[in-house]
């Protein structure tokens, strides 16, 4: 009999370790594939400068460009963080960047930087995050406008938002935040 539980706690042990083998690789095509952690210290740089939740940056930029540099919207935004030439300008200027042109916009420490600056300045005037992201989505003067409207919105809040894109845009960036709070919590701890 003891043989036979001998084999069976080999079998187990087999099996434990076959089963860590398989989680730490998928874990991996989920780190650096379909969650990459790229341009961890700039983001962690800025994203503490300017007091924006890192995990927040990770997750809007995945939901805009998934890390491609060169990567441009049909509105004209552009690269990592999907900033508009109008934005750069008024961004560029916040933050007195002298030889400022468009083309920086696709240099991915300007972009990760005015992208964070962005929301950050945007937190000033929508303290709640959902709002805050539909404002970096659809502008912040149109949703100005969503929170005078009692129908959707009261002071800081949207209770809807009207525009589908927006709406749906702001429950990625929040689904992928989320994403990357779990995997790198645990990426951490191994």
């Amino acid at each position: 009999m003891k043989k036979r539980e001998k084999k069976k706690n080999k079998g187990g042990v087999l099996f434990l370790l076959l089963l860590a083998g398989f989680l730490i690789f998928s874990g991996n095509i989920l780190y650096n594939r379909l969650f990459p952690l790229e341009y961890e210290e700039i983001i962690e740089e800025y994203a503490s400068e300017y007091g924006v939740d890192p995990y927040l940056v990770y997750g809007l930029i995945h939901t805009e460009s998934r890390f491609q540099t060169t990567a441009i919207s049909p509105a004209g935004a552009m690269g990592l963080m999907q900033i508009t030439p109008e934005t750069g300008d008024f961004i560029a200027k916040r933050l007195q960047m002298k030889d400022y042109e468009e083309s920086m916009l696709y240099v991915p420490e300007i972009n990760i930087r005015m992208g964070i600056y962005y929301l950050s300045y945007l937190e000033e005037s929508f303290p709640v995050k959902e709002t805050r992201l539909a404002a970096y989505n659809a502008g912040p003067n149109r949703v100005k406008g969503w929170l005078d409207d009692s129908s959707i919105g009261s002071g800081d809040v949207l209770h809807s938002i009207p525009f589908e894109e927006t709406r749906n845009y702001v429950e990625r960036v929040i689904f992928r935040e989320t994403i990357y709070r779990i995997l790198y919590f645990y990426k951490k701890l191994l």
